[in-house]
């Protein structure tokens, strides 16, 4: 009797053992992600701004998780289509990597959007651009004084460019005109690449840029769209400080679709510190010089519904609208 008894025990152990180890595994195979590469969509052109910090981000992310992250450039629209493709994605491998202002400001001005701001989920904040109306160096504008004084700033309208319609340079840029009292018209470029062609060309005369890729080309800065000097820029005069309270910022990062399934949204959330960290994305923001922003996930969330809100009141002042 008492063999019995010993050899059932040793049966319902290795029973016991055997239910664990499947339940482990079970629970291992749940929670490993990514099982494939990663999809990270870019609303802007290749060799832009934000696609150099994009790609950067996405070999330090490919590194941390251990599969590979390709970048896709879904440009146009202002980086909506890029976002839309991301928010409707239901893979569970596609993230989203660029400026916020598809989220918290375009919703604002392009009514028939096909996504909301509660459509993505912010994973962490990596970045923050600041902008600035500037010229290259042969312009006919020596400084602010000269583009007010343009009798087109009177009339017809000073002609700028920008990388798109409803983006922040391009926001800035109406705020300018609306507080400076100068007419101004827009010409728009699909992202950074061809707007600063033109204005080296001198087929533009002004345009509404970031201040890093501004100092990158050697364009003159007539205004920064800033309440106080930058430090990387101490040299280049705000538009606050020339009587023109203008100012015009952009943040952004990593984002994914609500559909997302909650281990990746983990592995991302666990992965972003290291990759904004990381030697490959540092030496791309210091390369295009644009500044590094970490905030976790809550911290990134609750800055998009903040400037969500605070662009809404914002723009129905300026009464803009694209649709």
């Amino acid at each position: 009797m008492g063999n019995k008894m010993s050899n059932l025990k040793k049966y319902l152990n290795s029973y016991a053992l055997a239910i664990f180890a499947l339940s482990l595994m079970h629970t291992q195979a749940a929670m490993a992600w990514p099982t494939r590469s990663v999809q990270m969509l870019v609303g802007f052109p290749a060799g832009g701004s934000v696609d150099v910090l994009a790609r950067a981000f996405g070999e330090a992310l490919s590194v941390r998780m251990g599969q590979s992250v390709v970048v896709q450039n879904r440009d146009g629209a202002s980086g909506t289509i890029g976002m839309a493709a991301g928010a409707k994605a239901e893979d569970g491998h596609t993230i989203v990597f660029g400026p916020a202002g598809p989220l918290v400001l375009q919703p604002h001005i392009k009514v028939n959007l096909p996504y909301k701001l509660n459509d993505m989920v912010g994973i962490c904040q990596t970045f923050v651009n600041n902008y600035a109306l500037v010229t290259s160096p042969n312009s006919k504008y020596r400084n602010l004084r000269d583009v007010l004084n343009d009798p087109d700033a009177k009339g017809d309208g000073v002609t700028y460019g920008s990388g798109g319609m409803g983006t922040m340079p391009h926001i800035g840029a109406v705020m300018f005109s609306l507080q400076s009292g100068a007419a101004m018209r827009a010409v728009q470029y699909r992202g950074d690449p061809p707007l600063v062609l033109a204005l080296k060309s001198g087929d533009l005369q002004l345009a509404s840029l970031s201040v890093g890729a501004a100092q990158k080309q050697g364009f003159r800065i007539l205004g920064v769209f800033t309440s106080s000097r930058l430090s990387d820029a101490p040299d280049a005069p705000t538009m606050t400080e020339q009587g023109i309270p203008v100012v015009a910022r952009v943040f952004g990062g990593l984002y994914v679709p609500k559909s997302m399934p909650a281990q990746a949204i983990k592995v991302l959330k666990d992965a972003c510190e290291d990759a904004v960290k990381s030697e490959r994305y540092v030496n791309a923001s210091r390369a295009s010089q644009q500044e590094i922003l970490y905030r976790d996930s809550d911290a990134f969330s609750n800055a998009l519904a903040t400037e969500f809100d605070s662009l809404g009141q914002i723009l129905r002042k300026a009464n803009l609208k694209l649709d």
